[in-house]
């Protein structure tokens, strides 16, 4: 049974896709308004994504403490800056870290003035957000299971740094179904609803779904509005066939969102799920690709720059199919290709190849290839050789450090991988020096690099760092964890 409602959850398994970088123009900080601005004298300057000076950030100029020059360990003034050492003459990597935000290094700087943002870092708090999914279409006994999946609304950034537990929910709630006990999704909202089972009539019910953040402040909501046919899908699984094997019976026909302030350890929040119909039908062509690979076509809407799944669908390679869209909203079109044997286990989500396009009728994504995990070697990363496809251009390597944590979730402890170090560098490098920061002693636990090779169909070349999200239009990505 528990298969069952890991299927409702495949819609959203992908979709990881939108944006959330916001743009703030700097105020100057002299006394006669802007006469003497920040980079009078050449600096780097320390941001956060809102454009907030941070003060008191280190920031490394190399790759080592005293290399390539002594004096090369610094901290920002209450500006958020610091002065360009003199030493410093030819280009280097430029690592800052801050307290609350992810360590970031921009690789191979010129010696001039330079901006770098810092992204929030996720805290070890976990912020519940719990209620229900109003507004499903019930009807007892017609064949069909109805049911609202609720999770975070998506940012371009989820393409690069997609965490999977922000779809399907770590976390289980236990109901018994005819007698037996079964786990399903927390951030599943399952309406009492009853249905025939041969000669049984099975009741299922799980009203409330729950998700977590980690972090307080604004949130975006978004509940699907879902259903399938309960005989065929639940067959078809007894059988044997995986949830993605199912995918294409099973219709996300619309949602709703809504934006909540999370400030305590608990917040209520009931989504309505019939404010969007995802009604108009596209035709998607399946790119060629392997035997052993699967490709889906997601249906996305734009909302207010964030993203949000109108459908999917699994397509055979050269085969079509229609897709569910968001009438009048800006749609787009995320083609997502993945190994087949790495769609469950410890390998799921390692490697993945996505292109977010604008959905236009017949559309057929090009996509990356899927590569090579990387591999690590005297505190030096290498990268997979591949090449590009007609019309995208390599524009950024982006290469994440995270870290397995325990945190608490309701009644139970959850392990999820934490950023901590996020590594930016233009083109698609084959390998990558770790810089060596100050006095770090090791870290103990599970840890993954991942990788991103960052392509664009519509720039050639972007500036370092949460930037280069405006310009992305295709990722490869792969992991290693040690």
């Amino acid at each position: 049974m528990r298969k069952l409602f890991v299927a409702a959850l495949m819609p959203a398994l992908i979709v990881g896709c939108s944006d959330a970088n916001k743009q703030h123009q700097q105020q100057p900080t002299s006394f006669f308004g802007g006469l003497f601005d920040r980079f009078e004298v050449p600096a780097i300057q320390i941001l956060n994504l809102e454009g907030q000076a941070i003060a008191n950030a280190q920031v490394l100029i190399g790759d080592a403490l005293n290399s390539p020059f002594a004096g090369n360990f610094l901290t920002t003034d209450e500006n958020g800056q610091i002065a360009l050492p003199a030493g410093w003459t030819t280009p280097a990597n430029i690592t800052v870290q801050a307290p609350g935000y992810l360590r970031v290094t921009y690789m191979n700087q010129e010696p001039s003035s330079l901006t770098i943002k810092l992204r929030a870092a996720t805290t070890r708090a976990q912020f519940e957000i719990k209620g229900v999914a109003r507004e499903l279409p019930v009807e007892d006994k017609d064949g069909y299971i109805d049911f609202g999946l609720v999770m975070p609304a998506f940012s371009k950034m989820d393409l690069l740094a997609f965490n999977i537990t922000n779809v399907i929910s770590p976390q289980v709630d236990r109901i018994s179904v005819y007698g037996q006990n079964v786990d399903i999704p927390a951030n599943i909202s399952l309406p009492k609803q009853s249905e025939k089972y041969g000669l049984f009539t099975v009741t299922l019910e799980k009203p409330s779904y729950r998700i977590y953040a980690g972090q307080q402040g604004i949130q975006r909501v978004f509940a699907a509005r879902g259903r399938f046919a309960f005989k065929g899908v639940l067959e078809d699984l007894k059988n044997g066939k995986e949830f993605y094997d199912v995918i294409n019976d099973i219709r996300i026909n619309g949602g709703g969102i809504r934006d909540i302030d999370v400030r305590t350890g608990s917040t209520k929040l009931d989504v309505p799920t019939r404010e969007l119909n995802f009604n108009e039908k596209k035709e998607v062509n399946a790119p060629t690709h392997r035997s052993d690979e699967i490709f889906m076509a997601v249906g996305v809407s734009n909302q207010s720059g964030y993203l949000i799944p109108t459908d999917v669908k699994k397509i055979e390679s050269g085969k079509k199919l229609n897709v569910n869209a968001l009438p009048g909203s800006d749609q787009l079109l995320l083609g997502v290709l993945m190994k087949e044997s790495e769609m469950k286990g410890e390998k799921a989500g390692g490697r993945m190849s996505a292109a977010l396009s604008p959905f236009t009728a017949g559309i057929s994504p090009k996509m990356l290839p899927l590569i090579a995990d990387p591999s690590l070697q005297n505190g030096e990363l290498l990268f997979p050789k591949f090449n590009t496809v007609e019309g995208v251009n390599p524009i950024a390597t982006y290469t994440v450090l995270s870290k397995e944590e325990e945190v608490q979730q309701g009644s139970a402890k959850v392990k999820l991988m934490n950023p901590q170090w996020e590594i930016y560098a233009s083109d698609w490098q084959e390998r990558m020096a770790i810089p060596k920061w100050p006095n770090e002693a090791p870290v103990s636990g599970k840890k993954r690099w991942e990788v991103s090779f960052i392509g664009s169909q519509t720039a050639s070349q972007v500036g370092l760092g949460p930037a280069i999200i405006e310009a992305a239009t295709h990722v490869t990505h792969s992991s290693l964890s040690f």
